[in-house]
C-alpha cells in the first residue's frame, strides 16, 4: 500500500535522526580552529558540531584543530584531525567527524561525558 506524504515526510524525518553512530551531547565545549576558538553545540565521541562558523572550510576539507574540555584532570585539550562533514550557511553550523578518533580523544570525552550525567548536565 502506497504511504501518504505525511508517513513518507515522517519515516525521512527519523532514518535522518537515526542515522547517528552514537547519541549526541551538549555539554559545554569549545574548539579552537587555527587561532579562532568557536563553541562546540554537540558532540559525541566520532564528531562535534560548532556553532558561527565563517570560515573557509567546506565538506570533504580536511582540518587539525585542538578540543578544549573543562574537565580536571590530564586530557582536557587534546589535538584532532578532522574531516568536514557538512556546513549549514542558514545557522553557520559546521559537523566535523574526527578522522581517526584518537584513543586520548575518546577517554576524555567519555569521561567528560560521566561527569555532566552525575551533574546532570549532559
Amino acid at each position: 500500500m502506497p504511504q501518504s506524504n505525511d508517513q513518507t515526510t515522517a519515516n525521512d524525518q527519523t532514518q535522518a535522526h537515526e542515522r547517528r553512530r552514537a547519541p549526541r551531547a551538549t555539554a559545554p565545549m569549545t574548539a579552537v580552529v587555527g587561532s579562532t576558538p568557536y563553541t562546540i553545540d554537540d558532540w559525541n565521541t566520532l564528531g562535534i558540531k560548532i556553532v558561527g562558523y565563517y570560515g573557509n572550510l567546506k565538506p570533504d576539507d580536511r582540518a587539525e584543530l585542538r578540543v578544549l574540555v573543562p574537565t580536571a584532570g590530564p586530557g582536557a585539550l587534546f589535538n584532532a584531525k578532522t574531516s568536514v562533514r557538512r556546513y549549514d550557511e542558514e545557522t553557520a553550523a559546521l559537523t566535523l567527524l574526527f578522522d581517526p578518533v584518537e584513543p586520548v580523544a575518546t577517554v576524555t570525552l567519555n569521561r567528560y561525558l560521566h561527569e555532566m550525567v552525575a551533574q546532570g548536565c549532559a
